[in-house]
């Protein structure tokens, strides 16, 4: 697949990357319980219930070359990875602590639910600049396939009360790694990127996967802070808006605040969070445009329009703009399924010691009256 950010270094690269260390890792610990087999028919029904049969075969074409394994998996086990595959990509907010609880019944371990969460997670971001970029070459969002599906999921319909610019802290639900006993390949992919802390509780959640871990550290960093195309300021507020639509109160809370630096308006960035894309002013086209493309892609299928890229094209947006909406909007995708599914956002009762405070980019902390050291969401 092409990510079709030719004009920017990392995401197509990186992309490639993250798909084979997700779904034919070369370690054959890793493969024990969550087999080739389960990895693979989770991320293409993932893709088939993101309306991407195409991509779907992409990954199952992958199978001949996965690690032979002795035996089937266990039909108690298949079912469960199924059913956690379904709630992950078609209704990430409402995926709870008992979904959980049902793979680790089954025998999967901290490490094997991370990288479930993540294969689901990123087939959510894949299957996104898939539709994105057919999109923008004519096609439509989303084709037909063989997965009996419920109807399109709405984005989550989160109490809006629950949406804050405060400062929030996070919680995992499984148990991150010892800071203190990092294997060599997880302290390599720390020392990699000044982005990442073992002081982050989410960090050192998804370093039970190091190698996915480091490739999407790569994909974000190329997506969020690359220089040219979207201005940032326009890449926060398609984010902010992704993460309220899938109902992420975390990541809808640190990409507010990043919102409200970049355009220099808290009051406008306080609105959008209350109420979406509507709360932009009739007269900015350009971020209505951005709205209304970003919250019809975070349905389930993608539900963008013919009519929504013209929207984004008449309002100024050129084709590196547009290609970086598409990544931007796909991103947070992924982003929010990890922060949804594998911890739950806290009020912030004191500055949080747990979250890295030493690089502006990941956080707000310049955001006029507001401290934040947040991770990257």
């Amino acid at each position: 697949m092409s990510n079709g950010t030719h004009h920017r270094a990392g995401p197509s690269e990186h992309t490639a990357a993250s798909r084979r260390v997700l779904l034919t890792p070369r370690s054959p610990k890793a493969v024990e319980i969550l087999t080739p087999r389960l990895r693979i028919s989770a991320a293409a029904r993932a893709a088939e219930l993101a309306g991407q049969p195409r991509l779907a075969s992409e990954y199952r074409a992958m199978a001949p070359a996965a690690p032979r394994v002795d035996a089937d998996s266990a039909p108690s086990l298949t079912t469960a990875v199924r059913d956690f595959t379904d709630s992950v990509t078609l209704t990430p907010g409402l995926t709870g602590p008992d979904i959980l609880r049902g793979l680790t019944a089954q025998g999967l371990d901290a490490p094997a639910v991370v990288t479930l969460a993540q294969i689901c997670a990123f087939v959510s971001y894949e299957a996104r600049v898939v539709s994105g970029l057919a999109l923008l070459a004519g096609h439509p969002a989303a084709e037909t396939t063989h997965i009996p599906a419920p109807p399109p999921a709405a984005p989550y319909a989160a109490d809006t009360e629950r949406f804050t610019l405060d400062e929030l802290t996070w919680r995992p639900r499984v148990s991150p790694v010892d800071a203190g006993a990092l294997t060599a390949e997880q302290q390599a992919v720390i020392d990699a990127h000044t982005t990442l802390s073992v002081t982050s509780p989410y960090y050192r959640t998804l370093l039970h996967d190091p190698a996915a871990l480091d490739h999407r550290t790569h994909v974000y960093n190329a997506v969020m802070y690359g220089r040219g195309g979207l201005p940032r300021a326009e890449r926060e507020l398609a984010t902010l808006l992704v993460s309220r639509a899938n109902g992420c109160v975390y990541c809808a809370s640190v990409h507010g605040r990043k919102y409200a630096q970049l355009s220099r308006d808290e009051a406008v960035a306080q609105r959008v969070l209350s109420e979406g894309g509507d709360a932009l002013a009739a007269d900015d086209a350009r971020g209505r445009a951005i709205a209304r493309f970003a919250e019809a892609q975070t349905r389930t299928p993608p539900r963008g329009s013919a009519e929504d890229v013209h929207a984004l094209r008449a309002a100024g947006l050129d084709q590196a703009e547009l290609t970086d909406l598409v990544h931007a909007v796909a991103l947070f995708g992924w982003a929010n399924r990890l922060m949804l599914v594998l911890g739950d956002a806290h009020p912030a009762r004191q500055p949080d010691s747990d979250i890295p405070r030493n690089d502006a980019r990941e956080s707000c902390s310049q955001t006029p009256g507001r401290v934040s050291r947040a991770a990257d969401a």
